[in-house]
């Protein structure tokens, strides 16, 4: 489980409900089901026109395996390839008794296709480095997808604004109107509040999260590439530690594991 986001996900909906227990003694206005149902109703209306139902469905199993899951660790593909390079020079079979202990997804994907043969190892890379690049294609339209679902709550907050202020002004003419304005007016902006708070609790983070995952899983992708054709190499686990933490900052590479390595 991804427990920053679960976090980060818990605090949001505190800061809103607290906020609103703070905010006013009259916290019975804030729960109008004119304005939840022109939001979140309007907002899966537009969802539905703008995608299909089954990427709808898609996108929330995307939430809550990739936003709320364990995402993957950069060291341990690092690890991963290294143990595999000192393995595969001290024995040919290690490949293959490996791969199904390995944890990394793209790295297993790499060595069955490596273990299975009849593919000449130029076209071996090729095809890793086309999966990688179609994979984060996808991944990055996923989070558009998300990032372009924040733009409606707003809108239609302001609709379900726009509707209340219509109504406020018809009854202006009435003998206690003038009454009725403030919380007539403070009704009115609740339609536009739950827009905000839908747009930027909900949709933007989670769309920002998945760009920043796919930027991660990209990145294990290269190394795994890199990985596995010097591991094919039979280069020196040094050489293949070194290559592939050229990936990582400065201050992100561990110290050097491998002195003794064969």
């Amino acid at each position: 489980m991804n427990f920053s986001s679960i976090f980060g996900l818990f605090l949001a909906v505190s800061v809103f409900v607290g906020t609103i227990i703070l905010s006013t003694s009259n916290r019975q206005m804030f729960l109008d089901l004119h304005a939840f149902m022109i939001v979140i109703g309007g907002t899966l209306a537009a969802a539905l026109l703008s995608f299909s139902g089954k990427k709808i469905f898609i996108l929330i199993k995307i939430f809550f395996k990739r936003v709320l899951g364990k995402n993957e660790d950069l060291n341990i593909a690092i690890a991963e390839i290294v143990d595999l390079a000192k393995g595969y020079r001290e024995n040919e079979n290690y490949l293959r008794d490996k791969a199904p202990q390995i944890k990394t997804p793209f790295l297993r994907e790499a060595l069955e296709l490596t273990n299975d043969g009849g593919v000449d190892p130029d076209d071996l890379d090729k095809i890793l480095s086309k999966r990688t690049n179609v994979m984060h294609s996808r991944h990055e339209e996923d989070a558009e997808m998300f990032k372009t679902l924040s733009k409606f709550p707003p809108a239609f907050g302001l609709l379900g604004a726009v509707i209340g202020m219509i109504s406020l002004m018809q009854n202006l003419g009435g003998a206690d109107a003038f009454q009725k304005v403030g919380p007539s007016m403070a009704v009115a902006l609740v339609a536009t509040m739950y827009g905000i708070a839908v747009a930027n609790f909900i949709f933007l983070p989670i769309g920002e999260n998945l760009t920043r995952i796919n930027k991660i899983d990209f990145l294990i992708r290269q190394i795994v590439i890199d990985g596995i054709k010097l591991v094919r190499q039979k280069k020196h686990p040094i050489v293949v530690q070194e290559s592939i933490k050229s990936y990582l900052l400065p201050s992100e590479r561990k110290p050097n594991n491998t002195q003794k390595a064969a």
